[in-house]
């Protein structure tokens, strides 16, 4: 529970590159994720190229944190051979919110700007990394070491709902 509770979006980070083993666990986490029928219809591309990142934060008018951040991580839907396709954005959402746990856990900060089924957002990603029309850009996670300590999340427990 400790990093559910912990876990807040991180916008602004040092220039602190993020260490390969830390990015290896934070893949690991997010393939960790339950997928329906383990269809497991994820991809990922680990950007840390400023040049790269700073295209990337082109995506969308919220898109920014990504140029500043030392990693972006884009999960990439691949329906192709799913058992059901029709909830690959279920499993996307789900290994997305294991790297942002993780993330926590690695003393990280970090942020999800939503990429899918916003066409001009996913043609953006497919033709800055030449991908396949197939493969559907679903997030920019940018992740880095936070620029000041995270504030605590306010407590969202309502027991009416």
């Amino acid at each position: 529970m400790n990093a559910i509770f912990k876990r807040v979006s991180v916008r602004k980070y040092t220039n602190a590159k993020v260490e390969n083993e830390k990015i290896e666990k934070l893949l690991r986490a997010a393939m960790a994720a339950p997928s329906g029928g383990n269809q497991q219809p994820w991809q990922f591309l680990v950007i840390d190229d400023p040049a790269l990142c700073e295209k990337l934060g082109e995506t969308s008018p919220y898109s920014k944190p990504a140029t500043a951040a030392p990693l972006n991580i884009v999960p990439i839907m691949d329906r192709r051979g799913a058992r059901f396709p029709r909830i690959a954005e279920q499993d996307m959402s789900a290994c997305i919110e294991n790297i942002l746990l993780e993330a926590v856990e690695q003393g990280l900060g970090a942020v999800w700007q939503g990429v899918y089924p916003e066409p001009d957002r996913m043609n953006h990603i497919r033709a800055l990394f030449g991908l396949e029309d197939e493969l559907e850009p679903f997030a920019i996670v940018s992740i880095g070491y936070p620029e000041s300590e995270p504030h605590a999340q306010h407590e969202r427990y309502d027991e009416a709902r």
